[in-house]
C-alpha cells in the first residue's frame, strides 16, 4: 500500500461525544422508565444495529413505535448538545499530519448528513476531506453499504483504504470491501470487545496514523 485513504468514523472517534451519548440515551429510555445509564453500562451493551443496542438495555425486543420514539428522542438531546461536544485531544493534529504526508482522507458518518456538514465545519476540519458523508435518516444501521457508496462516490479502490473508527462495525464494514480497519479505543466500546475483532487497536489516533505510515512504507 504506496498511497493510503484513510476513511475517518466520526462519533467517538474524531469527535469526543461518548458524554453526550450517554446523556442521550439516558434520556430516552427515561420515557420507558429505566434509570440512567453510565459509560460503563453503555459499553457494555453498544451495538449495531441501534436497534439491538436498546433491545439489550431492556432486556427485550423493543416494540416499532418505541424505537421510533427513542431514537426520535436521543437525535433531539444529541443535537441540541452536540455544539459542546469537542474534538478528540490529538484530531487536529493527526488530520493536519496526515494531510502533509499526501494522504487522501473522508469522513463517513452514521450521523445525519445536514447535522454532520455543519459540525465538522463548526470545528474547522472540513478542509481536511475530500468527501463527508452522513445518512440522509437516522435510521441506526450498519456501516458497510454506506461505506461502498462513500468509496465509489470518490473512485477510491477499497484495498487503498483504511477505516478508523471505534466500533466493530467499522471493522466489519472494512471487510465487507476489502479495506483494513484500525480501531480506537477511546470511544464506544471496551477494549477487550475491539481486540476480539481481529484489526489493531490503539489508544490515540495518532498512533493509528503510525501504524498507517508504517504499512505505506512497507
Amino acid at each position: 500500500m504506496t498511497h493510503p485513504h484513510i476513511v475517518w468514523d466520526w462519533n467517538g472517534t474524531l469527535l469526543n461525544d461518548l458524554d453526550l451519548v450517554v446523556r442521550s440515551v439516558s434520556a430516552s429510555i427515561a420515557r420507558y422508565g429505566h434509570d440512567p445509564i453510565d459509560a460503563h453500562m453503555y459499553r457494555d451493551h453498544y451495538t449495531r444495529p441501534v436497534r439491538a443496542f436498546y433491545d439489550s438495555l431492556f432486556g427485550r425486543t423493543v416494540g416499532d413505535m418505541e424505537w421510533e420514539e427513542l431514537n426520535k428522542t436521543f437525535h433531539e438531546v444529541y443535537y441540541t448538545g452536540v455544539d459542546s461536544a469537542a474534538l478528540a485531544d490529538d484530531a487536529i493534529s493527526t488530520l493536519n499530519r496526515a494531510s502533509t504526508l499526501g494522504l487522501g482522507q473522508s469522513l463517513l458518518s452514521m450521523s445525519t448528513h445536514e447535522h454532520l456538514v455543519p459540525t465538522v465545519r463548526a470545528h474547522g476540519i472540513d478542509g481536511y476531506f475530500s468527501l463527508i458523508t452522513g445518512l440522509k435518516q437516522p435510521t441506526g444501521e450498519v456501516k458497510a453499504a454506506y461505506l461502498k457508496r462513500h468509496l465509489l462516490d470518490q473512485a477510491v479502490d477499497p484495498r487503498t483504504v483504511v477505516v478508523v473508527g471505534d466500533t466493530p462495525d467499522d471493522h466489519v464494514a472494512a471487510v465487507s470491501v476489502g479495506a483494513r480497519a484500525i480501531l480506537y479505543d477511546g470511544g464506544s466500546h471496551h477494549r477487550f470487545v475491539l481486540e476480539n475483532q481481529g484489526a489493531p487497536v490503539v489508544n490515540s489516533l495518532a498512533a493509528a496514523l503510525e501504524l498507517i505510515e508504517g504499512s505505506a512504507t512497507t
